[in-house]
């Protein structure tokens, strides 16, 4: 039997998925480290007739922006993997198009709601020859907040700290090193002005500074410990190749064998010293808003400098009058005269829920009544609210908020967060009990100091929720999603077939922290895209495609029949069971559904981490040539979308005659994105970068 070299990818491809997936281990960071080197040999196998690296920089450099979770490794890429394939494709385009650098960051901040890597790049920007001259007009609108510049300081140092190799070499105190250039000195003087008093108080707890520090150091710690474990066991692999050789010596066998053996020994014993992801300093904080403030030599707004920097406060009217000339005299607090001077802690919800002076239900419930709770923190927050029990009109004022149209267009709520939440809700049912905490005194006596204290304890009496109130947030979820869409997608005409990776790479778990929210996977961003696509479409067909079971078909159809977004996502991954996740068949899935029985369809939007790996039914077969074969003898007029929601950076091939015609390339995991589709041959997301930018000069040239 012919055996031909597709067919034996596939079978290692096979063998190598089902490892990651039923691989034994009890000990979970070499379970991880199996994953990765699996993950890195994948790549390998990537299926050239359907997979292809972007070749225009700017939409490489945009594809693998605008999914990036910097802190977070990813299926086939370390998170320092990641990183380093930004930084290069960063200085590919710093030579061909500095500005654009800063476009995106402007884009992904406002459009996408990224933040860390919006920082990251800015970050960048001020450290490359040929961006600098662009962060005076980019850098300080694309920052929201403090944190944010504090961020991109920290990036600074770590980008500096890695262009000088010092995370292995030396591992150096970065703060004992902290140096800050002139632009980014500038924009910092320039953007504390515009920051209010409530921003910067948020940023100048002492004991969160403390905490932060306390972490610093032992991860310091642990990077000194990692890098003196590493040296030992290269030295020791070195040791055992020199004893090897004077042993064979010794034995008269060939010294040629041996060391053959060793560089084995030494290539399976590297994988277990650096196969695992590689300890560093971008998810600690370790820049406080006092460092910038005296780095960069910032003395304006000077009352508030004052204030974080800890000095005294003035002893009389005049000296406060000479040293904050812009403050009212009647400011003056003669009170305070002569001790250190610190912002006012500003009143937020998470504040006050942990200084803990009431019960939670109380708190919860003040903060509903008085509309204290923003947002995106009412959404994240739900079964905490709910579990609080508080009072019907308070559920009442949080419901109103979650579906108010105003709130859901001004908010920066990704589709996920949105999911997150209804599961999280229905992870509760009316017969959980609620603990309502009432505060009670309870007298006891101190052993140390012989005196009586109280203490509050919680007495806790259990009522329970009500599926009327279960099924009311629900609703109000789903009329926000509705909401959110309508806002982002006009109605696609025409029928649309919509068809989503369900492979093993598409399992990989994003978090970003308390950006989405609960952990959620790759596959549940695609159902979620998936299903708001749906909502939109005159008529639309639902496919899941991966790799047959057995002797089935690579893709499934999948019913709703008026589902909930929650019910439909449970049901699709049901579904996507019944298929392998070995492969990524999608040429195979578009010729089995779409061309071989000819069915017309206005638009087909494949949503995948778009990287393909062989598997392949037919050897041979390109995938570009399917849709040109579709578009020849079916429907010349047919889109293909292919929406990228991992940022490899990879794109399926189509031919680059067919781009912007009827093929188009969409990125990111925002519902913003989806407008491409309905925009689509007016405006491509690369020239919506641009365009979006352009607000900025009618900005200045009103300022």
């Amino acid at each position: 039997m012919f055996i031909t070299i597709n067919n034996i990818f596939s079978d290692l491809i096979r063998f190598y998925q089902h490892s990651i997936f039923s691989y034994p281990s009890n000990n979970q960071t070499q379970n991880n480290i199996y994953k990765i080197m699996i993950a890195t040999q994948l790549q390998f196998f990537l299926d050239s007739n359907c997979c292809q690296q972007r070749t225009d920089l700017r939409e490489y450099l945009l594809a693998i922006v605008s999914s990036q979770m910097l802190n977070e490794s990813k299926y086939y890429q370390l998170a320092s993997e990641s990183r380093d394939t930004l930084t290069n494709v960063l200085r590919q385009v710093s030579e061909i198009d500095p500005e654009f650098i800063l476009q995106v960051a402007y884009y992904v901040r406002h459009k996408l709601y990224l933040r860390s890597v919006t920082n990251f790049i800015l970050a960048f920007a001020t450290l490359n020859v040929n961006t600098k001259k662009f962060c005076e007009k980019y850098f300080c609108p694309t920052l929201l907040i403090p944190g944010d510049l504090i961020e991109v300081c920290q990036y600074v140092q770590v980008i500096r700290a890695h262009d000088k190799d010092l995370t292995l070499r030396k591992t150096k105190d970065i703060r004992k090193i902290l140096n800050f250039p002139k632009i980014l000195q500038k924009q910092i003087q320039k953007k504390l002005i515009s920051f209010s008093i409530y921003q910067l108080g948020k940023q100048c707890s002492d004991s969160s500074r403390k905490k932060n520090l306390k972490t610093y150091k032992q991860k310091l710690k642990q990077l000194r410990d990692w890098r003196r474990e590493i040296i030992q066991k290269r030295k020791g692999i070195q040791q055992e190749g020199n004893d090897d050789e004077q042993l064979a010596m010794q034995k008269n066998k060939s010294i040629a064998i041996l060391k053959a053996k060793r560089m084995q020994k030494a290539h399976q014993k590297k994988i277990n010293i650096d196969g695992d992801e590689k300890l560093d300093m971008f998810d600690t904080n370790f820049i406080f808003l006092k460092d910038l403030i005296k780095l960069s030599h910032a003395s304006r707004p000077q009352f508030l400098v004052a204030s974080v920097l800890g000095q005294k406060y003035p002893k009389t009217l005049k000296e406060f009058q000479k040293r904050f000339p812009d403050e009212p005299a009647d400011e003056f607090q003669p009170q305070l005269a002569g001790q250190r001077m610190k912002l006012p802690a500003p009143f937020t919800w998470d504040r006050e829920l942990s200084n803990g002076e009431q019960s939670k239900r109380e708190i919860w419930q003040q903060l509903l009544l008085q509309n204290n709770v923003p947002y995106l923190a009412l959404i994240r927050n739900l079964r905490n609210i709910l579990q609080a029990g508080v009072s019907d009109e308070a559920h009442l004022k949080a419901i109103d908020k979650i579906r108010n149209p105003k709130q859901v267009r001004t908010s920066k709520i990704f589709p996920l967060q949105y999911f997150a939440a209804l599961k999280e809700i229905a992870e509760s049912d009316e017969n959980d009990s609620i603990l309502e905490d009432k505060p009670q005194n309870n007298i006891k006596m101190n052993e140390k100091h012989k005196q009586i204290e109280i203490e509050n304890l919680q007495q806790e009496d259990a009522i329970y929720l009500k599926q009327e109130l279960i099924d009311a947030y629900s609703e109000a979820i789903e009329e926000a999603i509705r909401i959110s869409v309508d806002k982002n997608l006009e109605t696609i005409p025409g029928v649309t077939y919509i068809f989503v990776d369900v492979s093993g790479s598409m399992k990989n778990q994003i978090s970003g922290g308390k950006k989405y929210g609960s952990i959620n996977t790759c596959m549940d961003c695609g159902f979620v895209l998936g299903h708001l696509i749906r909502m939109k479409c005159e008529g639309s067909q639902f496919y899941l495609f991966a790799a047959p079971n057995l002797q089935g078909k690579p893709f499934i159809k999948v019913e709703f029949n008026d589902m909930t977004l929650l019910q439909g996502i449970q049901h699709c991954k049901q579904e996507a069971a019944n298929l392998s996740g070995v492969a990524e068949w999608i040429g195979q899935t578009v010729k089995e559904v779409l061309l071989r029985p000819k069915v017309q369809a206005d638009n087909i939007v494949i949503i995948s981490d778009m990287m393909i790996t062989q598997g392949f039914s037919e050897n041979g077969v390109k995938f570009d040539s399917i849709i040109r074969k579709y578009i020849d003898n079916v429907n010349k007029d047919a889109k293909f979308f292919f929406m990228d929601i991992s940022g490899y950076g990879k794109q399926t091939t189509f031919g680059e005659d067919l781009k912007s015609k009827n093929c188009f390339l969409i990125n990111g995991m925002s519902d913003n994105v989806l407008k491409y589709i309905s925009e689509a041959g007016k405006i491509s997301q690369v020239e919506d970068v641009v365009l979006f930018s352009k607000q900025l000069d009618k900005e200045l040239k009103v300022n």
